[in-house]
Order: structure tokens, then C-alpha cells, then sequence
């Protein structure tokens, strides 16, 4: 099936060059805490002080969430990078240190491979 739609993409986009294949990490990051939520200055913060200097460029969003049947809003972020050792290491100290800072059982991420096309 994968070759199928491969196949399909790089007929409908003749005029595109496959540049490279690279990660897609997704980070859901729940805002509910003890006392409290993840303020908006906080995440601000938080992403200023841990993800940007780790990943200067990235895309994040906000989103509705829910863990252990209670509603929460989630921070989304997703970071595509070439497949290295330090870049898996960077997204390990994003989840350790967002955890510890706020009191979080988990944090989600999700990877996938993304294709760079180039025309």
C-alpha cells in the first residue's frame, strides 16, 4: 500500500524532487496539573527556555485534549528534523524537563517519516 501511494505522489508532483526523508515529531503536552493548569506564561516560557534553543524552528498549536477521562486543553508541537541520535536525545530532555517543571505523568509523542520535496 505504501508503494501504491508513493507511487501516486510522485506522479501527481512531476515536477517536485524528493530532497530528503526525515522525522516528524509530535508532542502533546497536557496543561492540567496539581492546583492548577500550565498558565499561558508558563508554556510561553517553557517554550522559550527548553524547545527553541533545542529546535529553533517547529510548529505548534493548541488543541483539546483528554487523559484518564478528564477533558484538558494540550499543547501540540511538531518538529521535523533529519533522523539523528542528538536530535532524539533533544526531544527526550523536552518531555523529562516538561514533566518535572509541571508535575506531568506523561507526555505523548508520536514520530513519523515526512518526505522534503523540493521543485
Amino acid at each position: 500500500m505504501t508503494a501504491i501511494a508513493l507511487a501516486l505522489l510522485f506522479a501527481a508532483c512531476g515536477s517536485f524532487e524528493l530532497r530528503e526523508v526525515q522525522n516528524a515529531d509530535t508532542l502533546y503536552f497536557g496543561t492540567n496539573k496539581p492546583g492548577g493548569v500550565v498558565s499561558d506564561a508558563e508554556w510561553r516560557a517553557f517554550v522559550d527556555e527548553v524547545i527553541t534553543p533545542r529546535f529553533p524552528g517547529f510548529t505548534e498549536w493548541v488543541a483539546d485534549g483528554h487523559w484518564k477521562r478528564e477533558h484538558e486543553m494540550t499543547h501540540v508541537v511538531q518538529i521535523v528534523h533529519p533522523p539523528r541520535w542528538s536530535h532524539d536525545e533533544a526531544v527526550h530532555e523536552i518531555i523529562a524537563t516538561y514533566k518535572a517543571r509541571f508535575h506531568q505523568e506523561a507526555v505523548l509523542w508520536v514520530r513519523g517519516r515526512v518526505m522534503i520535496l523540493a521543485p
